[in-house]
């Protein structure tokens, strides 16, 4: 099969069938921009309060569970170029001491960042697709705004506008939920080409930055890792390690996991072989 698997046939195939199935972890990730630019997440801590509450493990269920999805607080998806293992926004965990995985939320720390920042009782609308994961996905952040001090509605619109909806200013969006899939195995196809300065468009429905985020010093050292990545790739990725880190310090998305492909096999099928840029390679498969 090359289109996805029902999730409700996965716990049923991966018992009956295990042999013939192969799951991969993408190079990718579902995450929350936040609009730094307008309240309430114009402030640091209301953004972290968000990191902080999320249940990530709530999120992949809803996504399908954990055949589907692994919980994520990186930018940088495991197993891409740059990746480094850790969670400031976990319970037990800070910006200061993070965690080398996500582990649980921490409500009780989100609602007193909330308070701290002054930004309680602030509406927010969470704009998300109409399909029904991506409207069960918002319902949750929604609640979770709830619990944590705002005052969120659910603002649900048609998929097939709802991506260059979030990018554009004019709309005021304050938060929303989407994806990101690699373009190509390079560190600067999520960092620099979603948070930096240069991809911030204001009034423009091509602003893949859709935090509006820009800090010139985190910016100026994507470009010099980019510069670097040309001459000492391995110098480079621990750069782009180190930057993924200063910017989830400043959070501004939540990312909440990574998402998983899942093949199915005929048991006839030989040869398979996957590639984390093309997925499954067709060309390659053999029919005994």
């Amino acid at each position: 099969m090359l289109d996805p698997i029902p999730a409700d046939r996965l716990s049923e195939i991966g018992t009956e069938l295990p042999d013939q199935i192969k799951i991969h972890t993408l190079t990718a990730m579902w995450y929350l921009p936040m609009n730094v630019n307008i309240a309430p997440f114009n402030n640091v801590k209301a953004r972290q309060a968000v990191n902080y509450a999320l249940d990530r493990n709530a999120m992949v269920k809803i996504f399908g569970g954990e055949q589907l999805a692994s919980p994520a607080c990186t930018f940088l998806p495991p197993g891409f170029p740059g990746h480094k293992d850790f969670c400031q926004y976990t319970k037990g965990a800070s910006v200061e001491a993070p965690a080398e995985t996500w582990a649980e939320p921490d409500l009780e720390k989100a609602k007193q960042l909330v308070q701290e920042s002054g930004t309680a009782g602030t509406k927010v609308g969470v704009v998300v697709s109409d399909d029904e994961v991506n409207k069960a996905m918002g319902e949750y952040v929604q609640s979770v705004l709830n619990q944590i001090g705002y005052k969120a509605t659910l603002k649900p619109i048609s998929s097939n506008i709802q991506f260059t909806y979030i990018q554009n200013t004019k709309n005021k969006v304050q938060i929303s939920v989407t994806q990101w899939y690699q373009d190509f195995p390079a560190a600067m196809d999520f960092l620099y080409i979603l948070l930096g300065c240069e991809s911030f468009v204001p009034g423009s429905d091509s602003s893949i930055n859709m935090a509006g985020y820009c800090n010139k010093e985190i910016n100026q050292r994507m470009i010099a890792a980019m510069d670097l990545g040309v001459t000492d790739q391995e110098s480079a990725n621990k750069e782009w390690g180190a930057i993924d880190e200063a910017v989830m310090a400043e959070a501004p998305v939540a990312v909440v996991f990574t998402p998983k492909q899942v093949d199915f096999l005929s048991a006839r099928v030989k040869n398979y072989n996957f590639s984390k840029q093309f997925y499954m390679l067709v060309s390659q498969l053999q029919v005994k």
